[in-house]
């Protein structure tokens, strides 16, 4: 799920894991202390209290889960009130995660978290990674599992479906392929630039074990699909191939229905 504000831009990205007697709520970037400030700032009228779990669990993500918590990632797969746009191109992905007793030793070897990066550039899945001030569902893809078009009464809901009706967002995400001969290698924060015009930058980048270097980028949505773009890195041009991720037609999908006819 996740947190928008007044204009639909999101504010928080929440993993939600619903058990017989709480909701446990995994929000990327925040400790338990300011995700339970942030709930109790919400509470109206209801007899609910927000509890921080950080001294007795941990977060571990894996292929499988381990114990009863567990969140599983939907991604990719469509869930109820959602929309995939025609040209959205994703692969699978298979990720959960666990809570588990922070006085317990993980059952499996512990790795970064970043490790993860190289197979969710492949399956063209979004993450905290990917979001910035100016973020908006659509361009990450995110109304494939984050998003209801049909719940109403949320902030942001009058963006989130003008754009989806009528408009367009301005930026998309996309898959890079890089050029892997060059000793130079991209990194978050990264232009990329189509001719001479810098029209997004580099949110993800690794090295994958097939693919070779890759990256996830957000880039001006009316960018040529099928040009090469080049990232600068330190001042260094490294070529890129283009995937793509969220569709260039994005939005829109009631303009041609109420377009006027003409003779």
């Amino acid at each position: 799920s996740l947190e928008l504000d007044g204009n639909g831009r999101i504010l928080k990205v929440v993993h939600v894991i619903v058990t017989d007697a709480s909701l446990v709520l995994i929000v990327p970037g925040l400790s338990g202390a300011e995700i339970a400030t942030w709930v109790d700032s919400r509470v109206f009228l209801e007899d609910v209290a927000a509890t921080d779990s950080d001294s007795e669990f941990v977060v571990l993500g894996a292929v499988k889960g381990f114990g009863d918590t567990v969140w599983r990632d939907p991604w990719p797969e469509p869930q109820a009130g959602g929309f995939v746009y025609d040209m959205d191109r994703v692969e699978g992905w298979s990720y959960v995660e666990s809570l588990w007793p922070a006085t317990e030793k993980p059952p499996v070897p512990v790795v970064a978290a970043s490790t993860l990066d190289a197979a969710r550039i492949i399956a063209g899945r979004p993450a905290l990674a990917e979001v910035d001030e100016r973020a908006l569902p659509h361009e990450l893809g995110w109304l494939r599992t984050a998003v209801h078009l049909s719940k109403g009464c949320f902030p942001g809901q009058e963006t989130i479906a003008k754009i989806h009706n009528v408009g367009h967002p301005p930026r998309r995400l996309v898959r890079l392929h890089l050029d892997g001969s060059d000793s130079e290698f991209a990194e978050p924060g990264d232009a990329v630039v189509l001719g001479d015009v810098e029209i997004g930058v580099v949110t993800t980048a690794a090295n994958h074990h097939e693919d070779g270097p890759i990256a996830l980028a957000v880039i001006k949505r009316t960018a040529d699909p099928d040009a090469t773009l080049t990232v600068m890195r330190n001042g260094h041009p490294i070529s890129a191939t283009q995937e793509v991720v969220v569709s260039p037609t994005t939005g829109a999908t009631a303009a041609e229905r109420l377009r006027p006819n003409r003779l």
